[in-house]
């Protein structure tokens, strides 16, 4: 299997780079296609939709998986990727029939990428070995529920003493998804979670 990753931003290619060779089998390949902004991802989806839909045809092993941050509104985010997969006569694992194959797979960070890392605690303690677990206090235990998903993170690190200046968001994706754990029992973010559930299915 190749799979083609379509991403909001640069910090998720970041974060990809160090999941995918543990979420993806030995001999699976991938390529991430970073953009910059959840803006400049939907301007150019349809011509790159268009293109993969005459490309699958031929190419059996090819998947493309879509992953964006949902910011405020993930049912409109959601419908608005799937919308987009549709006018391409594409298939979903949405929108496939019962044993139904489909090659692409649209996928939400909720609210943001930091989620994914705000649901393993013990992933951004090992990154990062100044934060102690009272940096957490008074945090919602569900990060797909904090909305300054970002900010928040940055405050958890701040208060151990990193970025107190500036918060480097594609370094921090990078030495947190190296940590981050596999065992999907481990994660508190349902939307990490579905990424990888979803990532077993376009098998």
């Amino acid at each position: 299997m190749h799979v083609e990753f379509l991403l909001e931003e640069p910090s998720a290619e970041a974060a990809l780079h160090q999941l995918l060779p543990r979420l993806l089998p030995p001999g699976d390949t991938w390529r991430c296609v970073p953009h910059r902004g959840k803006d400049a991802l939907l301007l150019r989806l349809p011509s790159l939709l268009k293109t993969y839909a005459s490309r699958i045809p031929h190419e059996p092993e090819l998947r493309v998986v879509i992953l964006m941050d949902a910011d405020s509104d993930c049912r409109k985010v959601k419908k608005k990727l799937e919308d987009l997969v549709g006018a391409a006569h594409l298939l979903t694992k949405t929108t496939a029939g019962p044993n139904q194959p489909f090659r692409v797979l649209t996928r939400l960070a909720v609210a943001e990428l930091e989620a994914w890392f705000l649901g393993d605690r013990q992933a951004i303690q090992t990154a990062y070995s100044r934060v102690r677990s009272h940096h957490f206090k008074g945090l919602n235990r569900d990060p797909d529920a904090i909305v300054d998903t970002w900010e928040t993170l940055h405050k958890v690190l701040r208060e151990g003493g990193y970025y107190v200046n500036k918060y480097l968001k594609i370094e921090v994706a990078e030495r947190i998804a190296e940590q981050l754990s596999t065992d999907l029992a481990r994660n508190t973010s349902a939307s990490f979670r579905y990424f990888c559930e979803g990532l077993e299915a376009l098998r």
